[in-house]
């Protein structure tokens, strides 16, 4: 096996990590849904979260110019747009299914061609259209065709791949400058300084002295835990391959949300979500086929 095949393997194992750790975000944020407010829930994932990253980079040895980082208002900016797939994810997950709103999620990747096409002007291929548009229609039958389709909760959970995906336009502008690392230490310290604002408005919606609160500790640290690697995985998958390569691994974070569905809530999804689901994921992989297809193609 050449080093190249070998490296892009690994890119593989770890894009499916990171899918894992995205999926058990959702698992464990659902559950935190019955003991924590919304503010309360974000406030506490992303301050352990950070205390975590900081030990963990620490331990690594890669905290060093962490107060260099260059322009900090891309860091501001994506901190805040992943604040607001954040709070719209989690709203929606209290009020629908995981596998609804892990897929609504990875619509991400599908809108960031589109937003890099009305903010940087980058043209948009057929294959990207077809993608986005069979993964669309997805969308619409997760969010179930009828008068409810158009609810404010449907808009939320929309909203959660869009935030997403802008997020990731932003974080693709300031890699090229920035350590990655570095990157998500950034991210989660402004994620749990900005969060605070709503924690406190909401008078902490403190947890701390309740009977559970034990059992409250325990998901923030497993939440906090998923955190670190859907990030870190991810990072580190992107250094083995391109993100286009990797992305249609990434949808396995949709089945083992389906499967947490299953097993802890007993939810069985409707033929509506189950095709919408395989849509969403079909519309993501068929795009990056069409493409290296056609760049594959002898002239």
């Amino acid at each position: 096996m050449t080093d190249k095949k070998k490296s892009y393997h690994t890119g593989i194992w770890l894009m499916l990590a990171s899918a894992s750790g995205l999926s058990f975000t959702a698992l464990f944020g659902k559950l935190g849904n019955n003991l924590f407010s919304l503010p309360s829930l974000i406030f506490w994932r992303y301050s352990v979260s950070f205390l975590f990253c900081l030990l963990f980079f620490w331990l690594k040895g890669s905290l060093r110019n962490f107060l260099k980082q260059g322009d900090y208002k891309l860091h501001f900016l994506r901190a805040l747009l992943v604040l607001l797939s954040q709070y719209s994810f989690y709203y929606y997950l209290k009020h629908n299914n995981l596998l609804n709103a892990t897929v609504l999620l990875n619509l991400g990747p599908l809108f960031i061609p589109i937003i890099e096409w009305g903010v940087l002007k980058k043209r948009i291929g057929r294959s990207t259209w077809i993608g986005v548009a069979i993964s669309m229609i997805g969308a619409v039958l997760i969010l179930q065709p009828n008068k409810t389709i158009l609810s404010f909760t449907s808009f939320v959970g929309l909203l959660s791949g869009i935030a997403q995906g802008a997020s990731q336009v932003v974080f693709g502008i300031n890699s090229r400058k920035e350590n990655a690392d570095l990157g998500i230490l950034n991210l989660f310290f402004l994620c749990s300084l900005f969060s605070m604002i709503p924690y406190l408005i909401g008078a902490g919606s403190l947890w701390l002295g309740q009977p559970q609160w034990t059992w409250g500790a325990i998901l923030i640290a497993f939440l906090a835990v998923a955190s670190l690697a859907n990030q870190i995985f991810r990072s580190l998958a992107y250094k083995h391959a391109s993100p286009s390569k990797l992305a249609a691994f990434f949808y396995l974070s949709v089945i083992l949300s389906g499967l947490w569905d299953w097993i802890f809530f007993h939810h069985t999804p409707n033929l509506l979500s189950i095709c919408g689901a395989l849509l969403v994921i079909l519309g993501g992989t068929l795009k990056i086929w069409m493409h290296y297809s056609k760049t594959k193609t002898p002239r």
